[in-house]
């Protein structure tokens, strides 16, 4: 919890000085039980021990709702929750405040994890999830096996975005995990992974596009293999879902957080 604290604060911190009268921080979250739990052990405490007042928002689609506000020039967000990967990809783009480093200490941060624009603060798993009514406990142990219509037959449900998809097509054609992304950026790497997903597309029978459609799908047994978060796929066992899930094969992902460029309380120092 101290360790959390520590996070947290910096998150505030991203704010820099911000003036006494811009006390209202507001911070965008995907929401879910996810964003739930990191209001509750990261905003909150911090909000108390800063004396902000924090207004958390939910969307979807950060990404989409972060491009929306900075093109039209009406930032309403001072921190949004990114994927590391989307937050790379903002920066790129010109949508993000670089960080103050005088700030936000990264030195204690993995290597390779820095970043000028978006500070790491959690891990999760694209994982494989089940219907308990159709597999049992024996779902599928690798990608290859979900990708294994014999040996698995029914309805899958995959994501409507390349990430995490790419990695996974190339993980069930036997790639190595250390290979992937080596594969991936070999002439005709990407077309290999799209090739791969075409093949399992007939047996696709939802292409979700968030994670709360995800649960919902497991939970009400829509599709009997659903590729998801694992923090979905415990939302939905825990509402009472046939549900069962696999941490081997997960593609680790990282999320951030930054601050919109024209943030409404950026530092003003």
């Amino acid at each position: 919890m101290t360790k959390l604290l520590q996070i947290s604060t910096l998150t505030l911190a991203l704010l820099g000085a911000a003036p006494v009268c811009a006390q209202s921080v507001t911070i965008t979250t995907a929401g879910g039980d996810y964003g739930t739990g990191i209001k509750e052990a990261m905003w909150a405490p911090a909000a108390k021990a800063l004396r902000f007042d924090v207004r958390g928002e939910t969307q979807s689609d950060s990404m989409a709702a972060l491009r929306l506000q900075v093109s039209s020039g009406n930032v309403t967000t001072d921190i949004i929750h990114l994927a590391s990967g989307e937050g790379a990809q903002a920066a790129d783009l010109g949508l993000l405040e670089p960080l103050d480093e005088t700030v936000v200490d990264q030195k204690a941060l993995p290597a390779g994890a820095a970043s000028k624009f978006c500070y790491p603060f959690s891990s999760y798993g694209t994982v494989m999830a089940w219907n308990t009514k159709t597999y049992g406990q024996n779902g599928p142990k690798d990608w290859a096996e979900f990708w294994d219509v014999k040996k698995f037959p029914g309805r899958r449900a995959l994501r409507a975005n390349a990430q995490d998809l790419l990695e996974a097509a190339l993980l069930s054609e036997g790639v190595a995990p250390g290979k992937v992304y080596d594969a991936l950026s070999e002439p005709g790497g990407i077309k290999r992974a799209i090739d791969r997903l075409a093949e399992l597309k007939p047996n696709v029978a939802v292409w979700w596009t968030s994670g709360a459609q995800s649960a919902q799908i497991l939970k009400d047994g829509e599709a009997d293999l659903v590729e998801t978060w694992n923090g979905r796929a415990q939302s939905a066992k825990d509402d009472g879902g046939a549900v069962a899930y696999t941490f081997h094969s997960s593609i680790i992902g990282t999320d951030c957080l930054a601050v919109p460029k024209g943030a409404p309380h950026k530092q003003t120092r």
